[in-house]
């Protein structure tokens, strides 16, 4: 199964995340899939406008943490810098508009990625979450940078 759908619809690439069992969190995968599709929507001169969302009840749950604490996979410091700092730089670099559809939860890394496209929709029952102090970390892709009043 992918974990990324990515279609154009009338000039706009939708890119949905598509893990709905794991609430879309992120593995190294999807990551990189989502990096290569916001260069191919960002490259494509039909694309006009990116709109990213989930599927299923939420958003993005952020990172998925039985592949960050498994220690035969790829550790902590590599996922932030291979995995989170190009969806972040992607997502606010890339001259295109960039709508956030969020469907449900958005927690940690998700709704700093959520928060990094250039227009956020959200309904009221959405949720957006930072656990990070909560288990003695900073908030990582940009949680401390892109919030704004």
């Amino acid at each position: 199964m992918s974990t990324i759908r990515y279609e154009v619809l009338s000039g706009v690439a939708v890119i949905t995340l598509t893990r709905p069992e794991k609430f879309n969190s992120f593995i190294r995968e999807m990551a990189f899939k989502l990096q290569s599709s916001l260069d191919k929507a960002e490259s494509d001169k039909e694309v006009r406008a990116i709109y990213l969302t989930g599927e299923g009840k939420a958003f993005c749950a952020g990172q998925d943490l039985a592949e960050a604490i498994d220690p035969e996979e790829t550790e902590l410091t590599k996922i932030v810098e291979e995995h989170y700092n190009p969806i972040i730089e992607r997502l606010r670099n890339i001259e295109k508009p960039i709508v956030c559809g969020v469907n449900g939860v958005a927690a940690g890394a998700g709704a700093n990625i959520a928060l990094a496209c250039d227009i956020t929709i959200a309904g009221k029952s959405v949720a957006f979450i930072q656990a990070f102090s909560k288990i003695g970390l900073i908030p990582d892709s940009g949680g401390t940078f892109i919030y704004q009043d």
